[in-house]
């Protein structure tokens, strides 16, 4: 977008991993704002998550890649999203200078809509108190959104990756607003599946996302290349079965034959079924692939 032609926004800020429900109550009330104010309704957001420029080793892993924050911000209804570069000299900036370079210069800011205890600028000075003391110095108004409530606590990207790792699929799904979705590219496995009749396809991570916990869900591929969506049977672990060593993502498409290998795919988790465990025999795991290969249909079978 071209921030220097706008005559006046309204403008949300924030990372927005997961375009999370508590992030789309704020993105509704930009949109509100500015369709009464007669102009585009922006959102300010960052290439990478504030702390890995600042202490990378205690970095969360992403709810969603960049590419698909986008795409969530732009189906929520913006008009015009600023992608900014975070890095050391963005995170050195003074509240004042950010707003002044930013808010002011480049976006014409005459509406501000963030979350309660949105924070910013060097040392996280910024805060909504803040904003408000400089909204007449700056020429814009102030907005803080209430909180959206999931069981009767703030819903926030860190619960959502908690729920997550404790494998609450239904609480981060409710959460979310949608299927808690890992993007990656289909790579070679030990090719233990076909031999159990059941292949799979086995998915390398794009960026450092969320896995959750290990375990068997009900969910879907989707092929982007091609728009093909696939019933799928996922497992998320070491497999013990087999004295599996390291964690794996794969899934085992309902009706699909052929390979994907170097494809980008899309999986989303709709279900859990089950922990991981060990069989006492190869045999016995297939039985059990059967079984839950059955009830991921069913679960699927209601979902459009």
């Amino acid at each position: 977008m071209n921030g220097s032609s706008l005559r006046a926004s309204v403008v949300t800020i924030g990372v927005f991993d997961g375009v999370h429900r508590g992030h789309q109550a704020i993105i509704r009330v930009a949109q509100k704002r500015a369709q009464a104010m007669d102009v585009p309704a922006v959102a300010v957001t960052f290439d990478r998550h504030p702390q890995e420029a600042i202490q990378p080793e205690k970095a969360p892993p992403y709810l969603t890649t960049l590419t698909t924050r986008l795409r969530l911000l732009v189906e929520a209804g913006l008009r015009d999203v600023l992608v900014l570069r975070f890095d050391r000299d963005l995170a050195a900036l003074h509240p004042e200078a950010f707003l002044q370079s930013v808010l002011q210069r480049h976006l014409n800011a005459r509406h501000i809509v963030v979350g309660r205890d949105f924070r910013f600028g060097w040392q996280r000075m910024g805060s909504v108190e803040y904003l408000q003391e400089a909204q007449s110095h700056f020429g814009f108004t102030v907005e803080a959104v209430a909180d959206v409530q999931y069981c009767g606590e703030r819903i926030s990207s860190s619960r959502i990756r908690q729920a997550l790792l404790e494998g609450d699929l239904q609480a981060a799904n409710a959460m979310l607003g949608r299927a808690y979705i890992l993007e990656g590219v289909v790579v070679r496995g030990q090719q233990m599946g076909r031999k159990l009749g059941f292949p799979t396809v086995n998915l390398s991570l794009r960026i450092a996302q969320v896995v959750p916990k290990d375990g068997i869900y009900a969910g879907k591929l989707l092929h982007p290349r091609t728009g093909c969506v696939y019933t799928s049977a996922i497992s998320v672990g070491v497999r013990p079965t087999v004295d599996g060593k390291t964690r794996t993502i794969e899934a085992y498409l309902v009706g699909f034959s052929g390979d994907l290998y170097g494809e980008e795919v899309h999986l989303a988790f709709f279900h859990r079924l089950r922990d991981e465990r060990r069989f006492e025999s190869l045999d016995a795991l297939k039985t059990q692939m059967g079984k839950d290969v059955e009830q991921v249909v069913a679960l699927m079978s209601t979902v459009g």
